[in-house]
């Protein structure tokens, strides 16, 4: 199998951290122009987005999709929780405002970094929306853990590791109130599956 990304992706560090929980071994390509409208650059995904799966003569676009494919070629040896098994309106919302604050931290990174735009009404509505949830997420922290089932890693422990992670590597975001997503932060980060894929920049060749 084949990861198709960047590692300099939150996304695509979520896809990989899961495949060394699961012990696959999967190649991987970089993407180097995120900004191209060439859906080849992106493995053919129309959406121009990434990661991308190849498995043999099959492509799986995203990366939740991506992460039950690896998990069914594991044979399902760990018990993961996945988004839609939460039944409580906790868990529903924390996987919610989770998976926003995953897209609005690209949003902010694409407009705010990568293309320099000049800060405006929807820029800062959309900063404010990724440091609310944060906000959420970490004033709940030990209420939504204590919910979680019991498992051997759920996609939830891994999606908010990722995004944590990824602020100080891209967009510095202020954690100094958040305490508990600094310490969860840095415990996730000593397992080997998360040192074996730390964020760098795809340079191309």
């Amino acid at each position: 199998m084949e990861i198709v990304g960047r590692r300099s992706s939150h996304f695509t560090r979520v896809v990989r951290i899961l495949a060394e929980e699961l012990d696959i071994a999967c190649e991987f390509t970089p993407i180097y122009s995120l900004l191209s409208a060439k859906a080849h650059k992106f493995a053919d995904n129309p959406a121009l987005k990434l990661p991308i799966l190849r498995d043999g003569e099959e492509t799986i676009y995203g990366s939740r999709n991506i992460c039950r494919v690896l998990w069914r070629h594991s044979d399902g040896r760990k018990r993961v929780f996945w988004p839609e098994q939460a039944e409580s309106a906790l868990l529903m919302n924390a996987h919610e405002l989770l998976a926003h604050a995953m897209t609005a931290q690209v949003d902010v990174i694409l407009h705010e970094i990568v293309e320099e735009r000049t800060t405006d009404r929807r820029s800062i509505k959309r900063r404010q929306s990724l440091d609310n949830c944060l906000a959420w997420l970490d004033r709940h922290f030990d209420e939504v853990f204590g919910r979680l089932p019991e498992r051997d890693l759920s996609l939830f422990e891994i999606e908010l590791f990722c995004l944590i992670a990824h602020l100080p590597f891209r967009n510095p975001v202020n954690l100094d109130e958040m305490p508990k997503l600094q310490a969860y932060e840095r415990a996730f980060g000593q397992r080997r599956s998360a040192r074996n894929t730390p964020y760098a920049f795809d340079r191309e060749p």
